[in-house]
């Protein structure tokens, strides 16, 4: 082999162990289970209910203790079909933001 190939295959090399893999990195969110959703829907119900004024729970509020630390994602991505039809599903996930 050809020292300049040899290089290239080197640095090629140290390339791909430096880089970070695309599927790790970012922040880790932990998952959601049913009672988290159930608590979250009962205690946020006026700010996530379809038909309800557009606004956002104190930051202490119960609302806002339930969500505290959930993946609203997550949360939106177990509703029922009724529940999709009962609840604002963008609205539930401005919790994670209204409440941080």
């Amino acid at each position: 082999m050809k020292p300049q190939m040899v290089a290239g295959l080197l640095l090629l090399l140290v390339c791909a162990m430096v880089s970070p893999h695309p599927v790790v990195g970012g922040k880790k969110r932990p998952r959601c289970t049913e009672e988290d959703k159930a608590h979250i829907l009962k205690e946020c119900g006026h700010y996530t209910k379809h038909g309800h004024p557009k606004e956002h729970p104190p930051k202490h509020s119960p609302c806002c203790k339930a969500a505290e630390g959930h993946d609203m994602q997550c949360v939106v991505d177990l509703l029922s079909k009724d529940e999709r039809r009962d609840y604002e599903q963008a609205a539930i996930i401005a919790l994670e933001e209204a409440c941080d």
